[in-house]
């Protein structure tokens, strides 16, 4: 059975994914614990724990982890190994920058196409030359879904007052992970427990970075 692992523990193994991505180190080099928290500002001894909860043993004293091996140990937990196809369900400045996002095929995902209601927008491609995507009607979704059956994530970038009604409507075309940028949290119907669902809303870790600023003083 595969090992159950805390969403705190996958954030900071994101971290470190990030960081190896950042320093472009050659493959056959090695990395050490206090390399990745200079970057992370994840603690050595942290970072030598998560590694050794996960069963990452290819590192050597002295040296650290060879880079080549970490990358893939990482991709595995991860579970990027193997790519992810997503859509992105609101083409508006927000949709358009993530579809335009360079790292992502570092990261082994690829935005496949934006649905929009705006007329403006239906019909439309976005990106640079060479790669762009195209903006479809959110009609046209559920066929689109049932053309691309490996396709299971959506990014949400619609306005607040249609979020959860997207998001319901996600549900039922098949769609099992969700990440909500809209300014509203979101919640799952009872009935679909099986559906992933992150709020980041930008503005509520805006609001936590000034309570944390402000109030210590």
């Amino acid at each position: 059975m595969k090992k159950k692992i805390s969403l705190r523990v996958i954030r900071r193994i994101s971290f470190y994914y990030e960081a190896l991505l950042k320093l472009n180190l050659p493959e056959n080099t090695y990395i050490s614990s206090k390399k990745l928290e200079e970057v992370t500002g994840v603690s050595c001894n942290q970072v030598r724990q998560d590694f050794f909860y996960l069963g990452i043993s290819i590192g050597k004293q002295k040296k650290g982890y060879l880079v080549k091996k970490l990358f893939r140990e990482l991709k595995k937990i991860l579970s990027i190994d193997h790519g992810a196809r997503v859509v992105i369900i609101g083409a508006g400045r927000i949709g358009q920058a993530l579809s335009n996002y360079k790292l992502f095929k570092a990261r082994n995902i690829t935005v496949t196409a934006l649905f929009d209601i705006k007329p403006e927008l239906v019909g439309t491609e976005v990106g640079k030359p060479g790669q762009q995507k195209p903006v479809l009607h959110v009609s046209q979704l559920e066929a689109y879904l049932k053309e691309n059956p490996d396709i299971h994530i959506a990014l949400l970038t619609v306005p607040e007052e249609a979020a959860q009604e997207t998001l319901d409507m996600l549900i039922t075309h098949g769609v099992r992970g969700v990440v909500n940028f809209a300014p509203k949290i979101l919640k799952v119907p009872k009935e679909a427990r099986d559906v992933q669902l992150i709020n980041d809303c930008i503005g509520t870790s805006l609001y936590k970075i000034v309570y944390q600023l402000y109030s210590r003083k």
